[in-house]
């Protein structure tokens, strides 16, 4: 494949916004925040959410899969590019917050993970205003689901967060994001669509150690600790025909 030179930096379609810093711009505007893994990139000719959230212009994307980050070095060598994952990020993002005395929620994963993610990031910024709360779970787009951003929203709100970490899962994510952004300008900064982080700052499941993010296992590793993954890293293997043809 012939390496880029000009034009913005995309993967499958996808604008990549964030190639080497994640600052929260500074506008009344509310942003949401995606970190771009195979998964999702294999997901957008499907997710109407996540096709909503980039046409909206309000979706910042930063690289976090290390395959994607490998494609997109081959395709743009002379850009200057960050793997930039929410696992990271929720700390950056809690740093951030305790230094300009902001206040950071985090929304979603079970009720234990998420208590024992607040605690976690307390215990290690002991000035961060930090709060959470865990959304009941129900269908796509049913009543449930739309009551369940209602009181989401309503926590945001009374909180009066700044920055609002959402760990639901993609799709779940992307949905709350299309229904809420614009409901919150000028009260937070932004939404922050990361998946898992949550509960990897929970301490209740273990990230990959470096040597295996390097090798672009983290994936697998996750299997180990969670074998009901297994099903989505097959999924994802689907990528790989895709990126050894440079079809990205």
């Amino acid at each position: 494949m012939r390496p880029r030179t000009a034009g913005p930096m995309t993967f499958c379609g996808i604008p990549i916004t964030e190639t080497h810093s994640f600052p929260p711009p500074a506008t009344a505007q509310c942003w949401a925040y995606l970190t771009l893994n195979a998964e999702i990139a294999l997901s957008h000719p499907y997710s109407e959410a996540l096709q909503a959230l980039l046409r909206s212009q309000r979706a910042r994307v930063s690289v976090d899969g290390q395959w994607v980050w490998w494609a997109l070095r081959r395709k743009y060598p002379e850009g200057l590019l960050r793997k930039l994952s929410g696992s990271d990020l929720i700390h950056q993002i809690a740093a951030h917050s305790a230094r300009h005395g902001q206040r950071l929620l985090l929304l979603g994963a079970s009720a234990r993970s998420n208590l024992l993610a607040v605690h976690g990031l307390r215990q290690r910024w002991p000035m961060l205003d930090v709060a959470g709360f865990s959304p009941p779970q129900h269908a796509p787009g049913s009543e449930g689901e739309r009551l369940a951003h209602a009181e989401s929203l309503r926590a945001i709100r009374a909180f009066r967060a700044d920055h609002v970490v959402l760990g639901l899962g993609a799709e779940k994510e992307f949905r709350l994001a299309n229904a809420m952004l614009v409901e919150l300008d000028g009260q937070v900064i932004g939404l922050y669509c990361f998946g898992g982080a949550i509960d990897l700052a929970s301490g209740l499941v273990r990230r990959a150690p470096p040597a295996w993010q390097r090798l672009g296992l983290e994936g697998l590793y996750r299997v180990l600790q969670q074998p009901s993954r297994l099903r989505r890293l097959l999924g994802v293997m689907r990528l790989l025909p895709l990126l050894m043809k440079g079809h990205y």
